[in-house]
């Protein structure tokens, strides 16, 4: 295996801060009722899992799908004519579910997306799937490995997969080393109770990424409000993705991501699992059009007011168990 010198991790920590910082601590000026377009557009290709983890909402999704080629192509074009530079393959299920995975990350360079990425549990992430992502022009790959002991990821995950997710992750490491291809490769683990720390962070995560990250366990976007039985979780923590210093009582989503479901809707939210956050229809609308809706302008506006009442960003961002309606249906409701 060739190592990648300090200098390259550095790079590739470098840029991956730069993403966050790009995401998590963005300009006040978007903070308006119509922000700019931005930067950044999600397409949830499928929304189907191949596992289970036990704080997670995907075996909740009452009908899985996936989102139109066609379509697809289509919202990625209109994405880069309205300034987006910034492409993710992936929201609420596991993108090497999909055959087609390779041909999106093809057409969104052809395009002319500067930076596109997706996240996997990695169980999937095999050489005959993954090279072709990779060879597409991927720009990085980020695992989530949320254990870090074959025995404490078979809890978390629900299979037995653990030494098929290092073995992955290891070749994707060498592939790219090899053949000196530019991509960043990167590891999350969400700590919950049911892990306990190893060496085998030390001795089979860490030298096969650029960069390691604990992240906190969430309500899910307010779809695993059951998980506060057990876990801690940390209100303003968005989606359990924020250090401490970032915690918000306002979503920077709306704000500056454009996310769209395997449906072909417009969500307010990259982790609306049960559709409560739809605003618009991508094949009746354009991206823009949306961006600019008059639904999308209310529910701007609850966030900069940080009133949430009756709507689901009250459960995700301030943690409360309460009745909520759909968000087009609160619109309607309010006229």
């Amino acid at each position: 295996m060739k190592e990648k010198n300090s200098s390259e991790k550095e790079f590739w920590i470098e840029s991956l801060n730069k993403r966050r910082n790009l995401t998590f601590s963005s300009d006040k000026d978007i903070y308006k009722k119509i922000p700019p377009f931005p930067r950044e557009i999600t397409l949830d290709i499928n929304n189907r899992c191949n596992h289970k983890c036990y704080f997670c909402a995907n075996p909740k999704i009452e009908k899985y799908h996936s989102l139109e080629t066609d379509l697809a192509y289509d919202l990625m074009r209109q994405g880069v004519e309205n300034g987006c530079t910034d492409l993710a393959l992936q929201a609420t299920g596991e993108p090497f579910m999909d055959k087609r995975l390779a041909g999106f990350v093809s057409e969104g360079k052809r395009l002319g997306y500067e930076y596109i990425y997706i996240n996997t549990n990695g169980a999937l992430a095999n050489p005959k799937r993954t090279k072709p992502v990779i060879d597409a022009g991927c720009d990085s790959i980020k695992f989530s490995i949320n254990a870090n002991s074959r025995e404490d990821f078979k809890n978390v995950h629900g299979y037995d997969d653990f030494d098929k997710v290092i073995e992955n992750l290891k070749w994707i490491y060498e592939y790219r080393n090899n053949n000196k291809i530019k991509m960043g490769i990167y590891v999350s683990s969400v700590k919950s109770s049911k892990i306990s720390i190893t060496k085998n962070i030390e001795n089979l995560i860490k030298p096969y990424c650029d960069n390691f990250d604990f992240r906190d366990v969430s309500n899910q976007g307010g779809s695993m409000m059951e998980l506060n039985q057990t876990e801690s979780i940390k209100k303003g923590n968005i989606l359990g993705s924020l250090k401490a210093k970032e915690f918000t009582t306002r979503c920077i989503y709306p704000f500056n991501r454009m996310v769209i479901d395997p449906y072909g809707y417009v969500v307010a939210c990259s982790a609306d699992f049960h559709n409560q956050l739809g605003i618009g229809d991508t094949r009746k609308e354009s991206l823009k059009d949306i961006w600019e809706s008059k639904v999308f302008t209310y529910l701007r506006k609850k966030h900069l007011d940080n009133e949430y009442s009756g709507l689901y960003c009250n459960k995700c961002l301030n943690n409360v168990d309460c009745k909520t309606t759909k968000l087009t249906q609160a619109y309607k409701e309010k006229l």
